[in-house]
């Protein structure tokens, strides 16, 4: 990806709320029993946990802005890369194309993930952020029954200091 890091390429597996009632979004391999949470803004959760219910607002949303600006341009969201974490920040790139040139694009994860749901995008993440910062899912055993409420019940403890 033009970093020279590896990475791995993720999927949502949900949102849940921590204690504060803040969204957070869960990153997770295929097939892996770990996720990265990232903790998100509220108005990015919401268009998240929209796009996973398969809703929409009467009127475009922020990402919703964005996907038609793009498309309108004749260009397209290639992928999104969360990068690094510093400082206790995520930082991620959206890669654009347009006429076979690619663009790459400083952005928060929020608003990259949000935005790679809405066009179908691939998600990466850098493979030492990914192996440093995931979290086992139920101590380690299959969610099989409520994955939702698995989760919920796993981050109750979690504090956005803890990464």
């Amino acid at each position: 990806m033009g970093e020279g890091n590896a990475f791995v390429r993720v999927s949502v597996k949900g949102l849940v709320r921590d204690q504060r009632n803040s969204p957070v979004v869960l990153l997770k391999t295929d097939g892996g029993e770990e996720v990265l949470p990232i903790w998100i803004g509220h108005a990015e959760g919401l268009a998240i946990e929209l796009q996973m219910k398969g809703e929409s607002f009467e009127r475009p949303l922020t990402h919703d802005l964005l996907k038609a600006t793009l498309m309108s341009l004749g260009a397209a969201v290639a992928k999104v890369a969360i990068t690094e974490l510093r400082d206790s920040t995520f930082f991620a790139k959206i890669y654009i194309t347009r006429d076979g040139e690619i663009s790459v694009i400083d952005a928060r994860p929020s608003d990259s993930i949000a935005l790679a749901m809405k066009t179908d995008a691939p998600i990466f993440v850098a493979a030492d952020v990914f192996t440093a910062h995931k979290r086992l899912v139920d101590g380690g055993r299959r969610v099989k029954e409520n994955p939702d409420e698995d989760l919920r019940r796993y981050l109750e403890d979690l504090d956005p200091g803890d990464f």
